[in-house]
């Protein structure tokens, strides 16, 4: 599998559940903030022609605690994957862009955390 991006950006993964559920304007602000930040960071792009597979890392900070599996991609994440597709990362988060989605967690780095590194794959 051909690794084609691998970014870190300063931005915290949540495991609450802010923003999801009924509260969509929530959510919608939630997008809308890290969409600034990712054009603030240059991460404007043209989405992929070919599907692709996405692997999240949770960058633990000082003090920070792994969570459980399960919850790397519960919270916020959603939110940021909308930002993405706003970005023009992907045509949009259906399977046929974005086959399948890995979410991991480091403790190694936490001189660089909180963060988020993002690794995306050929999957075509």
């Amino acid at each position: 599998m051909k690794q084609i991006m691998d970014v870190t950006l300063p931005i915290t993964l949540t495991n609450s559940n802010d923003g999801q559920g009924r509260a969509w304007f929530s959510s919608a602000k939630s997008r809308k903030v890290m969409e600034r930040d990712l054009i603030a960071l240059g991460h404007r792009r043209e989405p992929f022609e070919h599907p692709v597979k996405v692997v999240i890392t949770r960058i633990l900070g000082k003090n920070q605690r792994f969570w459980d599996s399960s919850s790397v991609l519960r919270g916020n994440y959603k939110q940021l994957e909308d930002a993405m597709v706003e970005c023009g990362w992907f045509h949009d988060d259906s399977t046929k862009y974005i086959t399948v989605t890995l979410g991991l967690q480091d403790a190694s780095q936490r001189k660089n955390g909180p963060a988020t590194r993002i690794q995306i794959f050929d999957a075509s």
